[in-house]
This record gives structure tokens, sequence and C-alpha cells, in this order.
């Protein structure tokens, strides 16, 4: 399945005129940040929406705060490390996107299980990002994120699906430039095919919308 990413470095080169054009909404959104990398992670994410032909008055949000198109594309984005990221199709999507940061390690023993501890134990720094990315996406395909109250279930990431709620998630996951990233899909998505745009290729692509 593709993923699309945008780096911070791209998106500086937009202007932010054509921004508020696009999604004033988002716009407002990043300037709550404070730090700058966080304000142009936030847009970037925006203009990735716009590049994939979904418009801000296309966006409804679910209860539970997941964004959907009104057209019937399905859409997810995450951002972390300065980059933004994007995957959009015909079914029920999630991603995530992680900066490899040794800093976080201190979360496992709150968030895995003790087979899922002993999965990370080999490689501790990159296989808890990994596990982290994969169980972020699933629950954000799910459509509930972490206000999902069903049991979670294990994950092992040498296989591609769990079950969650009676619902089959596939998943793929993989490391781009010290970040951890994983897809889910209620369809099989097969491998991950990371995909860098640049600032030319999202401008030329919201100017064939």
């Amino acid at each position: 399945m593709d993923i699309y990413i945008l780096e911070n470095r791209e998106t500086q080169l937009i202007p932010e005129t054509v921004c508020y054009q696009l999604f004033s909404e988002r716009m407002k959104k990043a300037e709550r940040y404070l730090k700058a990398d966080d304000r142009l992670m936030c847009t970037g994410a925006g203009l990735l929406i716009s590049w994939a032909h979904i418009s801000e008055s296309e966006i409804y949000i679910s209860e539970y705060g997941k964004p959907y198109a009104k057209n019937g594309i399905f859409f997810n984005v995450s951002h972390s490390g300065n980059c933004a990221a994007l995957v959009f199709g015909e079914n029920e999507t999630g991603v995530d996107i992680e900066k490899i940061n040794e800093d976080n390690l201190y979360l496992a023993e709150h968030i895995f299980t003790k087979q899922e501890l002993q999965w990370i134990s080999s490689e501790p720094v990159t296989r808890f990002h990994i596990l982290w990315s994969i169980k972020e996406s699933i629950l954000k395909a799910t459509g509930t994120g972490l206000y999902s109250s069903v049991s979670f279930p294990e994950i092992y990431p040498e296989t591609n699906h769990i079950s969650v709620n009676g619902t089959t998630y596939y998943f793929s996951y993989g490391i781009f430039e010290n970040k951890s990233m994983a897809v889910s899909s209620t369809v099989d998505i097969g491998n991950l095919n990371i995909k860098k745009l640049s600032a030319d290729d999202i401008i030329n692509g919201i100017q064939c919308f």
C-alpha cells in the first residue's frame, strides 16, 4: 500500500496564502502548536489531504474524532519527526508514524503484554516503536481510536492481521529515516510503498483538482 510523505522542508516552500485558501480550519489548528516544526507537520497533513483531492468542505468528523470524506474516499493522516504521512483508498484505513526515540521505552511495560515485551526485547528501541505504530494504526483504522473500549488483542508483527471486535484488520510496517510507520486496513494491503512528495508534486496535484 502506498504511504505518502511530506517533509517540513517541502511544506515550507508552499506559501501560507495557498494553505489558507485550501484549508483555513486546519491552519487555525496548526497555529495552536507552539513549535514551528509541529505547525509545519500539521500544515503538511492538510496539504496531503488536499493533494489527494479531498477538500475541507467534504470532510466530516465521527463521534470519536476520526475524519471521513463525504466523497467516499477513506483517508488517514499522521505526523511525527518533521514529516506528515497520508494513506487513502476505498476501504477503512489507519496510519501511524512515530519518531524513534529511546526515551519512550519507559512506556513499554504500561502498554504491552508479556509476550509483546518478549518480542521487543531483542531490539528494544526499534521494535518498541514498530509495535506502537502498528497498534496506533489499527486503533485509527477501527474509527474509535483511543476511545475504543474493546479488548485489544496481542500483536504478532510476524503475522499481518488481527481481529478486533469481530473485524479483521491487516497491517504492514516499516522504518523510514529514523521513524517507524504502520498502516492498517480492512483489506490485505501488502507491503508498504513509501512515496516522498515534493512541494512541486503537491502544488501540481492541487492545481489539477
